[in-house]
């Protein structure tokens, strides 16, 4: 009876170690006659998408460069993004554990900065005077269309991937506004810068060419020192990325859920030493074929 007992307890396993094997490989090929146990499947390809949380860094130069504010130093915002994924499986088909990726991708970078500023007199809404905090805002738009090749290896014996590998892109959309703005205060609303002189607030050499700042409202509580394009922005972006991915498999599909930390090498413009780096979590899609 106990020879039994073993023998059926070592079926069990066996058949549990079978059930274990089967969920835990990539989507087979069907047998054929050619191939009676099938073959795995070494592409695929599908869709991605995820979002940013991107760390721009180094600073850049006011456009009003007074010495309360030389250096606009980090910025963040969150942004997103989508495109294709494709893998190709390396080794052999029973031991695969390691495979190429890439992706194409639309990549959204931006990035808000603040800094403070000296005091400065304002007008009150009864004509008289204070002095009010300032502060000085950008907030930068960051396209960018971007390649990637990672190489991945799985954790032995386990879906979760280490990844890395380099990133190119070309940025096709710029965009910096900057601002010199009061600070609202509630114990005195209703400011309004004191002049209404720009030239006397923003003297002519701190205006950037072929752009006249300008009050944002009629309240004069803000002024545009820029819009447009970042001015010389660098026409390439070179960075590593470095991630933890899992495999979720979906008959024939595999759901990648994963997480990055962007690096970025360039600068967004060869004036300053403003690079863009990146936290970034998504999910590839990416079917057997």
């Amino acid at each position: 009876m106990r020879a039994k007992n073993s023998l059926l307890t070592l079926l069990v396993g066996v058949c549990l170690l079978e059930s274990c094997a089967y969920i835990t490989e990539r989507p087979r090929e069907a047998a054929t006659p050619i191939t009676p146990g099938g073959t795995i499947r070494r592409s695929y390809i599908g869709p991605v998408a995820g979002v940013n949380r991107s760390l721009h860094s180094g600073g850049f130069s006011s456009r009003f460069s007074e010495a309360s504010c030389p250096n606009f130093n980090t910025g963040t915002d969150n942004g997103y993004y989508l495109g294709l994924s494709g893998e190709y499986l390396l080794g052999d088909d029973k031991n695969s554990n390691s495979s190429i990726i890439a992706r194409v991708l639309y990549d959204y970078q931006p990035a808000y900065f603040t800094m403070p500023g000296d005091d400065y007199p304002s007008r009150l809404p009864n004509g008289s005077t204070i002095r009010t905090a300032v502060q000085h805002t950008t907030k930068a738009q960051y396209r960018l269309f971007q390649f990637e090749a990672m190489y991945k290896l799985n954790v032995p014996g386990t879906f979760l991937g280490i990844t890395a590998g380099p990133q190119f892109g070309i940025p096709i959309s710029t965009e910096q506004d900057q601002r010199y703005e009061l600070v609202f205060d509630p114990n005195n609303p209703g400011i309004n810068f004191l002049d209404a002189d720009l030239a006397k607030i923003v003297p002519h050499e701190h205006w950037t060419e072929g752009f006249q700042p300008r009050f944002t409202d009629g309240t004069r509580t803000a002024i545009q020192l820029y819009d447009g394009p970042i001015i010389h922005a660098s026409n390439f972006r070179a960075a590593v990325k470095l991630g933890l991915q899992y495999e979720l498999l979906l008959g024939r599909a595999v759901l990648v859920p994963c997480a990055y930390y962007n690096i970025g090498i360039t600068r967004v413009n060869p004036d300053d030493a403003w690079r863009v780096n990146a936290m970034q979590f998504g999910a590839d899609l990416r079917y057997a074929f």
